[in-house]
């Protein structure tokens, strides 16, 4: 057998170098479960390499199999327009190059979603160190919120809201989805909505790969609003790195 297709990792990319620290984290993550295949690192903003560049680089060092995988929840503008972009630009001056691109992150099974999420809630729930919620520990949560980042597309806000559907199923709670914007107004309405049904320990889970501004501003908003504990981003936890595994190594669809 031939050598397996090199993995591209696509970012969104931030100002904060703990984005970049994930994603490279996650690379090297792969790569030791599958010590001969090539994983790499792109943004699609702020950061280096560009996809396209990083496909090119591909290209120079013998790579004409490349399964490109965005670091993304839904089919929202990024995976829609920007990723097919990039690779389009590269294929112009790599025509050799046999380019797939792997779903977004929210289109099969909730199950590993949900199980991410529940491990970086009840990280937040127990937590009583230090500086920590200490209020928060030891209470089961009557009433959920998932902080995700805004779409205008609404089939991928659609998708968020269906994994949030999902997520208070599998614990029987009200849940509602809360998209984040650096104001947190839909943060503030979502918790009060709860609050207003009767939860009294009302917990957010965070649908990020990584800290950033956004999420800051969200949970400062969801403490301001009542909310009980508010989770960190999902990060490197084994049930996201089994679903950006199967990413790299199931066949796509044609087409």
């Amino acid at each position: 057998m031939g050598e397996p297709p090199a993995v591209l990792l696509i970012n969104h990319g931030s100002r904060r170098p703990n984005a970049a620290t994930f994603a490279h984290a996650l690379a090297a993550a792969l790569r030791r479960e599958e010590s001969d295949r090539v994983v790499r690192v792109s943004f699609l903003e702020l950061g280096v390499p560009t996809p396209a560049q990083a496909l090119r680089r591909l290209a120079r060092e013998g790579m004409t199999d490349v399964r490109v995988v965005p670091l993304l929840f839904s089919a929202g503008y990024h995976y829609r327009i920007d990723v097919p972009a990039a690779v389009d630009a590269a294929l112009e001056s790599e025509p050799g190059m046999r380019v797939q691109i792997a779903p977004p992150l929210l289109t099969e099974t909730h199950v590993d979603l949900i199980a991410a999420l529940d491990a970086r809630l009840d990280e937040a729930i127990w937590d009583t160190a230090p500086g920590g919620r200490a209020s928060s520990a030891g209470h089961r949560p009557d009433g959920l919120v998932l902080l995700a980042a805004g779409s205008s597309d609404l089939r991928a806000r659609a998708k968020i809201i269906e994994l949030a559907d999902a997520w208070g199923r599998a614990h029987e709670l009200p849940t509602e989805a809360a998209f984040c914007d650096l104001r947190g107004d839909e943060v503030r309405a979502a918790v009060a909505k709860l609050a207003a049904g009767g939860a009294r320990r009302i917990a957010c889970g965070s649908l990020f790969l990584a800290s950033g501004r956004l999420l800051d501003a969200a949970e400062g908003a969801a403490l301001d609003a009542g909310a009980d504990a508010v989770a960190g981003p999902i990060g490197l936890t084994p049930a996201l790195l089994g679903l950006i595994h199967r990413r790299c190594l199931q066949p796509l669809a044609a087409g």
